[in-house]
């Protein structure tokens, strides 16, 4: 092969072998115990070489991850994944061993005889070596939850992290110890076991958990199993804790929320201080949930346009929920007044809220909402997120339809909207023709 030599890391030996060779960084190559990863490329041309190549760049930087989070004592990988390092470690030690290319499995015995006299030496890699077609590590649940963890970046959120350490704890109580429960291993029994856990789950004040609830973690907990069948390539495995038969009914109607009333708001808003006045009128005028507020960048905000709006994306303060909470929506009434004169004087990347434009800033800003809120209403069915729910009932009291509901609040995706308004001018055009209607 012509271009393989040019590659970087690549060389093609004597025999006409193509040969991946990367030297690992000192601290990586001192804990693994060999300098280098070398591997042969089977395939010598084409896009099944260069898919190879990337594969093995791939490898080898998660080997070097893996490795130095193994030296800061954080190694959470599966076995399986173990493993699999293993086999690429023990096909990189035969690669580089000469004299030995004919008789590659006496190579691998020869080899793994030398590192069991050896002190230190991972157990897993002589397996390897000595035995490479064993049959490999089951897959826990822990795994997948530990996976899932860590692709969806949990621990980004310190809220997400203990939510996600409390829906374990439960899926725990609900089939055992998740690291002793093979993910092949689930059964309906299992899904049923965990809805029941939920159902009967009371919570630290002796209430019970709510439906919905209940729903929700069961959600993440099928997405946690969903994500390490596919991330860990398991056949033949479907999801136990998706379509559960649930109650139909939530458990009583005082634990549904309630949209505030008008005179909430004015009441409420009378009550602020200057600070969180405008915090309250956005809420109040927009819709938006309350992270998505707190969380405003002063980029976020557009006034010099035919139709002053707001843009809802993620930013260096906080994600959204979901990819249709990305959105436009336009400002008017008191929203737009208590904008305009608090974003002067901030400047580009700085928080409208400086004071909640924070991690868990959303939590902090809720508590001294509510503390108002409730000298207005003890009914524990009136919340800060009920000014959401006043939104959606005055947009549909006006007339608006669905789409333009949905779209406003960030329940539909911007193709929908598109489809139905033909784009983001003339999207904001109509939101804000419903919004001066639903007078927000």
């Amino acid at each position: 092969m012509a271009i393989a030599p040019k590659i970087k890391h690549v060389d093609q030996r004597p025999n006409g072998v193509l040969r991946f060779r990367r030297r690992f960084p000192k601290d990586v190559a001192e804990h693994l115990g060999q300098p280098h990863l070398q591997v042969h490329i089977r395939n010598t041309s084409g896009i099944a070489f260069h898919q190879e190549y990337q594969a093995i760049l791939s490898d080898f930087d998660r080997i070097v991850a893996q490795a130095r989070a193994e030296l800061d004592g954080k190694d959470t990988r599966a076995p399986i994944e173990r493993w699999h390092e293993a086999l690429l470690k023990a096909e990189g030690l035969v690669a580089e061993t000469s004299g030995l290319e004919d008789d590659p499995v006496f190579a691998r015995h020869e080899i793994a005889k030398g590192l069991t006299q050896r002190h230190g030496t991972d157990p897993l890699l002589i397996k390897a070596l000595a035995n490479p077609e064993a049959d490999p590590p089951e897959v826990s649940v822990q795994d997948a939850a530990n996976r899932y963890a860590k692709d969806k970046r949990v621990e980004d959120s310190r809220k997400t992290a203990t939510d996600f350490e409390r829906i374990c704890r439960r899926l725990t109580n609900a089939v055992g110890s998740l690291d002793k429960v093979p993910l092949k291993s689930l059964r309906r029994e299992h899904g049923r076991k965990f809805m029941d856990t939920l159902l009967s789950t009371k919570k630290a004040d002796g209430s019970s958990l709510s439906l919905g609830s209940a729903k929700r973690e069961a959600v993440i907990v099928t997405a946690i199993i969903n994500h390490g069948i596919r991330e860990f390539d398991i056949d033949g495995v479907s999801n136990p804790f998706s379509a559960l038969p649930w109650p139909k009914q939530d458990t009583l109607a005082v634990e549904k929320k309630l949209p505030l009333e008008d005179a909430h708001v004015v009441a409420v808003g009378d009550r602020l201080s200057e600070d969180l006045k405008p915090l309250w009128s956005v809420l109040a005028g927009t819709g938006m949930r309350l992270s998505e507020a707190v969380g405003l960048l002063r980029e976020d905000i557009v006034l010099d346009a035919p139709i002053p709006h707001t843009v809802i994306r993620p930013n260096a303060i906080r994600r959204i929920k979901t990819t249709s909470s990305q959105r436009t929506v336009p400002l008017v009434g008191e929203a737009l007044k208590a904008v305009t004169k608090i974003i002067e004087g901030v400047e580009h990347g700085g928080g409208i809220f400086p004071r909640y434009a924070r991690s868990r800033g959303a939590d902090a800003a809720s508590a001294a909402l509510m503390k108002h809120l409730r000298q207005e209403t003890s009914d524990s069915r009136h919340s800060v997120h009920g000014l959401r729910h006043r939104v959606s009932d005055k947009l549909r009291e006006a007339g608006a339809p669905t789409e333009v509901r949905h779209g406003f609040l960030g329940h539909a995706n911007e193709a929908i909207a598109e489809s139905t308004y033909g784009g983001r001018e003339a999207r904001l055009r109509e939101f804000q023709k419903w919004a001066k209607k639903a007078g927000l």
